[in-house]
């Protein structure tokens, strides 16, 4: 049974566990000593706290004690950047305890007391180790622990990742897969009913009840609490335009200064939200137009003069994080500062541990960064090459940026110790249109200011001369609306199949679903169904009770109907004959129509019952009905074989389960209907698996079609395409959801650029390539280099399949791309390994 901890610690379990809390040398909030009674006690906990309010102190505690048992731990996070950010957090912090890093592009120390890896690579593992783990199911393992006898805890961070619609699946699965002895220390930011998922965990790991409990420490407060405010600018302009005195006075007095908008309390304040209505409209009237330079700068020296700096600025949209960046000419560093003239020095000695540091120091992006950076301006974006990235990051930890203009991303857990958050707009794009920043994405960004144990207070400011204002309602509820609601992200998928088949399992796969979360929600949608299938009960027996005591015999009644239904339907002379009937029927019987109007109440009350009580029994089967549609689908195309009531994996199957990366079906008929790619060559194999990559290009320059010279490239690519519109058309007829995504699931517009990427063999031909071709179509640099990693792992799962099926040929054509592709500036190194 969940344990709800309390606001408050007992004071009598403070002595009990007096040595725990006192390894600290600063008190713990309640929430704290909470997470770490149930860490000591051998229980799992859900964490749930804003940014910033401590909530990593318990995983650490973690790590800590569970290593000190001669255990390991593994630490889960939702993206590599966050991974490698604590791996090089950890490592310094912690000097006697040894850490490895795992996310699929970096493989450093398997073997240490502490794995930190993304949830993916432990989802697959476990699917591999909960069975007889043979030379075939260890290809392409990252690493080996044994799960039941050595593996201590699992951290979670970030667990409300669960929620993201993409990936969010990844942990229920594997939470599921857990055996029931591991304990889980989950991270997350504030939701919606964390009673209903702390119950789930509880249930999930390997569905047994009561071999652990789960304690739900939470908090709503914040150790540095935040004030939300508006930020006007304007020119001389409006005074030349606006003469009335006291209207300039008003002018003055709400301009370059902060407008309040919401208070540490959360309390709104609709007189600020309404002046910054008054001083938007009255610009727009008079046609006074403010430049984003001059809003930024004037905002950046507002900040600068009292000491509201550093701040983090969230910009939307890559390209403009750097052109608001460039924006700021004001001076940010203090006159004493050495920062100017020491970052430039620091940075080349960070990149020279690179082997090819050189190439980075004549990037014309490296010192775009370094110069900004001595200005004590960052950006950060995931168009960036990660080595940029990471210098940005550790220039934050050394404290030498004042101003960075970020995308979302940045909000996502990683370490920015700031004092003022920025919203240059309110609203995203996201992948559909423009919306209003949900509650939980806001007060994720807005919770990075404040730092505890430095300032008393974070601020918050909206650059309101950027964007116009939301009305009323939408600006409460985005500043401070409810948290985020979790939905599962559940699919029956085919990857969840091949790994159930792979994991010995061989029938009754909808067991496995029926312990997800997807199955609560359905079960409290079929109770909430039922519910109202007895209030329609009760209402039919009521009206039934209702016409029994009709004046009109019923039989008149349906004679009635039966005659204004021929009325209806018929034409002419019968038309006629079932008029005189109705009207013969209606002179005889006074109260015939308020009679009939209840038989017809009574027919549309039976009608809800039939519909409600066949939505309960679609709701019933729905996971096992999906999951034999599923299961169909896979036999049709030749990856499992029924036996009986049982199913096993083809040849075809064995090898589709060594792809995750990709839609496993597809690509695996691909492999064997072209010999293992007998006749193409790896430059051709890059081609290939470039159509995998999701790279960002402008929808108009998207190519819809493959558009090569390459004949046999252009067929097998075509043939790709082909398998991708059949199971399309399977899942749509069959109306299947497996989470795969098939529009626009192949992009064509990298086959050439990524080809002529392998053909690069110098240095100066690559950074022309860089610098020239790929601008072609506003490709970035980073989204390159994404790209290419992609190939490689992609290139890495079907070298597993070669080990299994001995295709020798086509391991060697496979081994030459990851040197074809990661070259140059474009690798998967990392300043914090």
């Amino acid at each position: 049974m969940v344990k709800v901890c309390s606001q408050d610690y007992p004071t009598e379990n403070e002595e009990k566990y007096a040595e725990y809390f006192g390894k600290f040398s600063y008190p713990l909030s309640p929430f704290q000593k909470h997470a770490l009674e149930a860490i000591v006690e051998g229980h799992h906990v859900l964490v749930t706290a804003h940014t910033g309010s401590g909530k990593t102190l318990p995983a650490e505690f973690a790590l800590q004690h569970f290593v000190g048992k001669g255990k390991k731990v593994i630490y889960t996070s939702p993206i590599k950047a966050l991974s490698n950010q604590k791996y090089y957090e950890f490592t310094k912090k912690y000097p006697d305890i040894s850490f490895g890093l795992l996310t699929g592009d970096i493989k450093t120390n398997p073997d240490a007391d502490v794995l930190i890896m993304t949830t993916e690579i432990l989802m697959n593992y476990l699917f591999i180790c909960n069975n007889e783990v043979t030379e075939k199911t260890q290809v392409g393992l990252q690493f080996n622990i044994d799960i039941q006898n050595d593996l201590g805890c699992v951290v979670f961070d970030e667990v409300h990742y669960i929620n993201d619609k993409e990936r969010g699946q990844v942990w229920e699965k594997t939470i599921l897969m857990l055996p029931p002895q591991i304990q889980m220390v989950m991270l997350s930011a504030t939701i919606d009913n964390p009673e209903g998922f702390a119950e789930w965990c509880e249930r999930g790991s390997c569905g047994l009840e009561g071999s652990k409990c789960v304690y739900l420490a939470s908090t709503n407060h914040r150790v540095v609490p935040l004030s939300h405010y508006g930020f006007l600018t304007t020119t001389e302009a409006i005074f030349k335009a606006v003469r009335d005195k006291e209207t300039q006075k008003m002018i003055r007095e709400t301009t370059n200064t902060l407008i309040p908008l919401q208070d540490h309390k959360g309390s709104f304040q609709e007189l600020g939200y309404r002046n910054i209505i008054k001083i938007k409209d009255m610009l727009d009237v008079n046609r006074v137009d403010m430049k984003r330079k001059h809003v930024l700068n004037q905002l950046a020296l507002f900040l600068r003069d009292r000491e509201m700096l550093p701040a983090i600025a969230f910009v939307f949209s890559r390209k403009h994080v750097e052109l608001c960046a460039k924006d700021i000419t004001i001076p940010l560093l203090e006159d004493d500062s050495k920062v100017g003239y020491n970052v430039r020095r620091e940075c080349e000695q960070i990149v020279r541990k690179l082997p090819n540091y050189q190439e980075y120091l004549e990037l014309p992006e490296y010192n775009q960064v370094v110069g900004l950076l001595e200005k004590g301006i960052g950006i950060h974006h995931s168009g960036m090459i990660p080595i940029l990235r990471e210098i940005v990051e550790l220039m934050i930890s050394k404290k030498y940026i004042k101003m960075l203009f970020a995308t979302e991303s940045f909000a996502i857990g990683l370490d920015c110790p700031i004092r003022t958050a920025i919203f240059t707009s309110l609203t995203k794009f996201d992948g559909n249109g423009e919306r209003y920043l949900m509650a939980h994405e806001y007060t994720q960004m807005a919770g990075r200011a404040g730092r505890r144990g430095i300032d008393t207070v974070g601020y918050v400011v909206h650059c309101n001369n950027l964007f116009r204002p939301p009305s009323l309602t939408d600006y409460k509820v985005t500043l401070g609306g409810v948290p985020q609601k979790l939905v599962s992200k559940f699919h029956i998928s085919y990857g969840l199949i091949l790994n159930l088949l792979k994991n010995g399992q061989t029938s009754d796969f909808h067991k496995f679903s029926e312990k997800s979360m997807i199955h609560d929600q359905i079960h409290k949608s079929i109770d909430d169904a039922s519910a109202g299938l007895n209030d329609i009960s009760q209402k039919i027996y009521n009206k039934r009770q209702t016409i029994e005591h009709s004046k009109t015999p019923m039989e008149v009644c349906e004679k009635y109907i039966a005659a204004e239904n021929r009325f209806k339907m018929t034409v002419n002379k019968k038309k006629k004959e079932a008029e005189r009937e109705m009207d013969t029927i209606k002179n005889e019987y006074r109260t015939l129509m308020e009679d009939v109007q209840r038989i017809r109440e009574l027919t549309e009350l039976d009608k809800d019952y039939a519909r409600q009580l066949n939505s309960i029994e679609y709701m019933e089967q729905f996971i096992k009905e999906q999951t034999d549609k599923v299961l169909n689908i896979m036999v049709d195309n030749g990856i499992i074989e029924q036996v009986d009531r049982d199913y096993q994996l083809s040849y075809a199957g064995v090898l589709a389960g060594n792809i995750a990366e990709v839609h496993p079906i597809p690509l695996t008929k691909l492999i064997m209907d072209n010999a293992y790619f007998a006749e193409f060559s790896s430059k051709q194999l890059v081609g290939l698996f470039s159509c995998f990559t999701d790279i960002k290009i402008p929808s108009d320059q998207r190519c819809s079609v493959p558009r090569i010279d390459d004949y046999d490239l252009n067929n097998l690519i075509n043939n790709l395409a082909g398998f991708y519109k059949k199971l399309e058309y399977a899942e749509s007829d069959n109306d299947v959801n497996t989470g795969i995504r098939y529009e626009n699931a192949l992009v064509y517009d990298m086959i050439d650029y990524s080809m002529q990427w392998c053909e690069c063999t110098t240095e100066e031909e690559c950074k022309y390539f860089i610098q020239n071709v790929i601008s072609e179509k506003e490709i970035s640099i980073g989204d390159f280099t994404k790209a290419m990693m992609k190939i490689v792992t992609v290139t890495k799962e079907l070298m597993n399949i070669c080990e299994i099926s001995g295709a020798i040929d086509l391991l060697y054509k496979l081994n030459q791309i990851e040197g074809m592709v990661l070259k140059y500036v474009l690798t998967s190194q990392s300043l914090y390994v």
